[in-house]
């Protein structure tokens, strides 16, 4: 799995539409909106995990590899906004390790992309 085409494969991109559909309620967390955004993908696809699966042609390494993603996607934006915060550090690094956890296969070197965007 090399490249960016296929790291798109398993980053569910559409989450705004999937959110919609799966009547996900958006949760104001911060005054900040992209933050706000971020933090609705993960706390989306963290909550409604088993829904998603189950109703969606989406695979549960997808949804893992996604909530990596986009919940490095907020760490990056709550640095800019707030910077360093030892806790949103701390639940990244947990997400790793859940996907250390329920994936049978990571595919670290995909990790290490999805880190950095």
């Amino acid at each position: 799995m090399k490249g960016g085409a296929q790291n798109r494969d398993m980053i569910i991109d559409n989450l705004d539409k999937v959110m919609a559909e799966l009547k996900h309620v958006q949760i104001e967390k911060y005054p900040d909106n992209q933050l706000n955004q971020l933090y609705n993908y993960w706390y989306f696809l963290q909550e409604q995990e088993k829904l998603i699966e189950t109703t969606r042609n989406i695979t549960l390494d997808q949804i893992l590899y996604s909530k990596y993603y986009w919940f490095s996607r907020l760490t990056e934006r709550f640095h800019e906004v707030y910077g360093v915060d030892a806790g949103i550090d701390q639940q990244q690094f947990m997400i790793m390790e859940e996907l250390d956890q329920r994936i049978e296969n990571v595919d670290w070197e995909l990790v290490e992309r999805l880190s950095k965007g």
